[in-house]
């Protein structure tokens, strides 16, 4: 049955495009709309932020700090991929504030504290002009660097924070215990996000046909992170990374090496900036892509493809990757680049619809409301390319035909797995 649904969508695969043209083309209401729609206006978000940042709160300090710095992950970039950048040395100078959906200039000149007194008005957004941008030299690619600023001049940027929560984790007695754990969360920030690297070929020539930039598909990437997971005794125990609109939990020691110098390795993909566990295979790495958890069953098992799919390269340091040298900035958590709920990037429509995620707003906005905090999130990415259990556990709690996720019943099925290999992992 797999395999021949399989089939079918490949011999229909241009039917399934025309069809997917005539849905997009469809007259919508989005120009109609006061304010814009923002991933941050979904709602549980505001019930879950409220109060959070009613006086400002200062960067990090001593032990997580120290803990910070300890911990910061090693990246290896793509030949020809984008360097991060510093969000408000080099991306915010080179936007203007438009209101929408009018687009008329507020001002040209955006600064902090501008960003800072819009953070909640929702009938602006920042626009990116990216070909002052790129005429300024700080369109940096690895393997060119030779073109533009250089990286002594403007050395590529990550931010850091912490988190820290009492996780509880469900155990085979029908008890459950509360573990204190840390969170250091490491946002990669880029100027452009490009979309898959591998994409099928009918979605790739109706982009292009279009007019869309495969390279540049939204403008401010802000969601690339690295979550690394410490225990009570401050001891790195699993990783967590931001996968496209997902994420994957890796525990150290068993799905990943534990790092000699307590600083893990991961890969870049090329123009997605999307980010995976290093590889040291001679050759670029192929990683499945789907554009939500709806179907993860494929991103686990490969089996029956959804139509709108691609493959993340990765190229680690045998393939022609390369570790790139970083400053780590912290910043206060109450910070725009993490709690603006305006746009970061321009919203896009095509013929009246919005299409692909309407602009970043802030990073805190990293997923849907049911997976926060940290150790929900943690508990339901879990899951493992190939793993019969995994793939069951994803098949039962997703209905495609509804569309629907019980998203309990994962966080509950992570939990418990993640809870027992931990164990086992520690020799209790």
């Amino acid at each position: 049955m797999r395999t021949q649904h399989t089939h079918i969508v490949a011999v229909h695969s241009w039917s399934l495009l025309l069809a997917f043209i005539l849905v997009t083309i469809m007259p919508g209401n989005a120009s109609a709309e006061k304010m814009y729609r923002s991933f941050a206006n979904r709602p549980g978000f505001a019930e879950y932020y409220k109060d959070r940042c009613v006086q400002e709160l200062s960067p990090p300090t001593g032990e997580d700090r120290e803990l910070l710095a300890r911990f910061r992950p090693r990246l290896i970039m793509p030949p020809g991929g984008n360097y991060p950048i510093d969000f408000y040395r080099d991306y915010l100078p080179f936007t203007v504030l438009r209101h929408y959906p009018d687009r008329e200039i507020i001002t040209r000149s955006v600064t902090s504290e501008v960003l800072a007194a819009n953070v909640d008005n929702r009938e602006v957004y920042l626009d990116f002009q990216r070909k002052k941008y790129k005429n300024a030299g700080l369109e940096r690619r690895l393997g060119k660097e030779d073109k533009g600023v250089s990286l002594e001049e403007r050395k590529p940027v990550i931010y850091g924070r912490v988190y820290r929560e009492d996780v509880t984790f469900p155990t085979d007695d029908g008890f459950s215990r509360p573990y204190n754990l840390t969170f250091l969360k490491y946002n990669i920030v880029f100027a452009t996000s490009g979309l898959a690297a591998k994409l099928p070929l009918p979605i790739k020539i109706f982009l292009t046909v279009l007019g869309f930039s495969l390279q540049d598909w939204h403008e401010l990437d802000n969601f690339v992170a690295v979550h690394i997971v410490l225990d009570k005794g401050e001891n790195p125990i699993a990783v967590v990374l931001a996968q496209h609109n997902h994420h994957r939990t890796f525990l150290l020691g068993r799905d990943l090496p534990v790092p000699d110098d307590s600083r893990s390795l991961f890969d870049i993909a090329l123009r997605s900036n999307e980010i995976y566990p290093a590889s040291d295979s001679s050759e670029p790495v192929k990683h499945r892509v789907v554009r939500w958890s709806l179907y993860m069953e494929y991103l686990l098992s490969g089996e029956d493809p959804p139509f709108i799919r691609g493959k993340d390269l990765t190229f680690g340091k045998n393939a022609g990757g390369r570790e790139i040298d970083y400053d780590l900035v912290l910043l206060s958590p109450c910070d725009p680049l993490y709690t603006a709920r305006i746009l970061l990037g321009e919203p896009r429509h095509f013929m009246g619809k919005h299409i692909g995620r309407d602009g970043p707003p802030g990073s805190d906005y990293y997923n849907i409301p049911k997976l926060l905090p940290m150790g929900s999130l943690m508990k339901f990415a879990y899951l493992h390319d190939g793993d019969p259990e995994d793939i069951e556990a994803a098949t039962r709690a997703i209905d495609l035909e509804k569309k629907t996720m019980d998203i309990p019943q994962l966080i509950e099925y992570g939990g418990r797995r993640f809870f027992a290999h931990w164990q086992e992992q520690s020799g209790r």
